[in-house]
């Protein structure tokens, strides 16, 4: 049975509700911290900080302790991931929970010239680690770089997960057609290199997650078809025979992004793949969902019925309400599906909304955060306006909405210290979201 992240105190990541991105190696996005719980009579409020470069995620460490990952900025009509010799570097900073201003900021971290959103994890040796670009980074709680590397492979690295050893495991962005998966297996004390890289002769396009389970330690990952299976035992990592595939044959599919895991099953959404990368998807948006131990269970959602969908991101699937929730980003829609453990699955609701963000829910309260942006997506010039929705996600009732800056564009939002929820955006700004005095 898999277990929900926000339950337990996961070995490797610092003690925190939200200690790494997506929460957990499983990519749940379930907050385990007391949600909005917005009443009548009550709303929402914003601050809004521009930080001047690319906003991934936030991370917490120890309550009040918010640490933030910003990429280099793109610059109008660079589309990422985007190469630039020059001005490319990243940073962290502790930021103030509610101000946002910045406590303590990091040297400029050089990312080898690639222009993409890292990620950062808090450990539970009590330091911070992040990759930008193909470099990964150790800071202390002041932001301070107590060791760096460059990794061994020219293009950006997407994602970073912690091990139950401690160990950290990173893999580059599958973006171009002839691209390999290099997945690298690094010691959290000297950012040493374990072994040999992990070298799949195919591209994985998407973050990928990780389980940990009465058989084993596994991760994850989608190739341009299918979910394979990575074997993770004594600091070595083993392709094994498990392998589910998404194709839909007959359709001009693209990659799928994240992977996510809860109630014994893997889900995920095809069509991710950006039109400027490679070959452009023509089909409609699916959501999928593969039980780990049956191979014969496949779960397949076409409920968004229009051509040419495009997603920045993966679902978000509610492991303890068993609800899974999936959109099309280009074409509109956010969906919402009960899929009861062993039982057929049921359209519940759907809300007219271009969601581009890593969802969020609030356990305790089921309380869903969504986003409803302007369209076109676009990396440059004009700025577009987005704003932060809260929905029910039981019933897909909207609770309340306000600004939250500019569309994220597939980054992250959080969970807050107080009744409280941060926003991400690819073109720069941070948001946090409150509950109106």
């Amino acid at each position: 049975m898999v277990h929900l992240d926000s339950d337990v105190e996961l070995s490797g990541y610092w003690p925190s509700p939200w200690p790494a991105e997506s929460g957990g190696p499983r990519r749940q996005k379930v907050a385990a911290s007391p949600g909005l719980n917005l009443t009548q009579g009550e709303s929402l409020d914003s601050t809004i900080r521009e930080t001047g470069g690319w906003a991934v995620m936030t991370v917490q460490r120890n309550p009040g302790e918010l640490y933030l990952l910003c990429g280099g900025g793109l610059l109008p009509g660079e589309f990422p991931p985007h190469f630039r010799k020059s001005s490319s570097h990243g940073w962290v900073e502790r930021i103030d929970p509610i101000s946002l201003e910045t406590l303590n900021r990091s040297k400029d971290l050089p990312s080898g010239g690639w222009l993409w959103c890292g990620a950062i994890v808090a450990h539970q040796n009590g330091d911070l680690y992040a990759v930008n670009g193909r470099y990964i980074f150790r800071f202390d709680t002041q932001c301070n770089v107590i060791a760096e590397r460059e990794l061994p492979f020219d293009g950006p690295f997407n994602g970073l997960v912690i091990m139950s050893d401690g160990n950290l495991v990173t893999r580059n962005l599958g973006f171009r057609e002839d691209d390999s998966a290099c997945f690298l297996i690094i010691d959290p004390e000297n950012l040493n290199i374990l072994g040999d890289p992990v070298l799949l002769d195919r591209r994985c396009m998407g973050r990928f997650s990780s389980d940990r389970s009465e058989d084993g330690e596994f991760i994850y990952t989608t190739t341009e078809k299918d979910i394979i299976r990575l074997n993770y035992m004594n600091s070595n990592l083993v392709v094994d025979s498990w392998k589910r595939s998404y194709e839909i044959v007959g359709e001009a599919q693209s990659d799928a992004w994240d992977t996510t895991i809860g109630d014994n099953r893997i889900w995920m959404m095809d069509m991710g793949r950006p039109p400027g990368w490679m070959r452009p998807g023509k089909a409609e948006q699916r959501a999928f969902g593969f039980s780990l131990t049956d191979e014969t269970e496949n779960l397949v959602f076409a409920n968004h019925g229009s051509p040419f969908a495009w997603n920045p991101g993966p679902p978000l699937f509610d492991p303890s309400r068993k609800i899974l929730v999936h959109y099309d980003s280009f074409n509109g829609g956010v969906v919402g599906h009960l899929c009861p453990t062993g039982g057929m699955a049921e359209q519940i609701w759907r809300i007219e909304a271009h969601n581009y963000l890593q969802m969020m829910v609030f356990k305790d309260t089921g309380e869903l955060i969504i986003e409803d942006a302007e369209l076109p997506p676009h990396f440059g010039g004009e700025r577009m306006k987005a704003e932060a929705v809260v929905v029910n996600i039981e019933t897909g009732e909207e609770i309340s909405r306000v600004a939250s800056g500019a569309p994220s564009l597939g980054m992250f939002s959080t969970p807050g210290f107080s009744r409280d929820f941060y926003v991400a955006s690819l073109l720069g700004t941070l948001a946090r979201v409150y509950i109106q005095g």
